[in-house]
């Protein structure tokens, strides 16, 4: 990993799980991930917020696996829900995939996404040293 979370004490702690910040070492590999949404490797999208958070982090993690890269090379996620009572299922979901270490992170609530059936995106940022 190698990475370095800035968390610093003069201000306060993340709200939540996630970092801060985090410092990648100079000779870094990165992916920089389009947003995902829940949808399976077919493109039908899931029928409830479950299932669209849980194709939406598949989506990430198999583009992580194709960059050979895992959960723990995460850096930095941005989510985008259409609804703020989405807000306790995507953290369940999500915390079945990120890693040991939470990413940098912001959570965005969204009056719509690109087609008005999708639910959640999630763009994703990863680095290996």
């Amino acid at each position: 990993m190698g990475f370095i979370i800035r968390n610093p004490t003069t201000i306060a702690p993340p709200g939540g799980r996630y970092s801060h910040a985090i410092e990648l070492p100079a000779n870094a590999r990165m992916v920089f991930a389009s947003g995902q949404v829940g949808i399976d490797k077919n493109g039908k999208p899931g029928l409830t917020i479950e299932k669209q958070c849980e194709f939406a982090w598949k989506n990430v993690m198999a583009i992580l696996k194709d960059a050979r890269m895992g959960p723990g090379d995460l850096v930095r996620i941005q989510v985008f829900l259409t609804d703020a009572r989405f807000i306790p299922v995507y953290r369940t979901i999500r915390d079945k995939f990120i890693g040991a270490v939470p990413p940098a992170s912001t959570l965005l609530i969204v009056s719509a996404l690109a087609d008005p059936v999708f639910l959640v995106e999630i763009e994703a940022i990863a680095a290996k040293a």
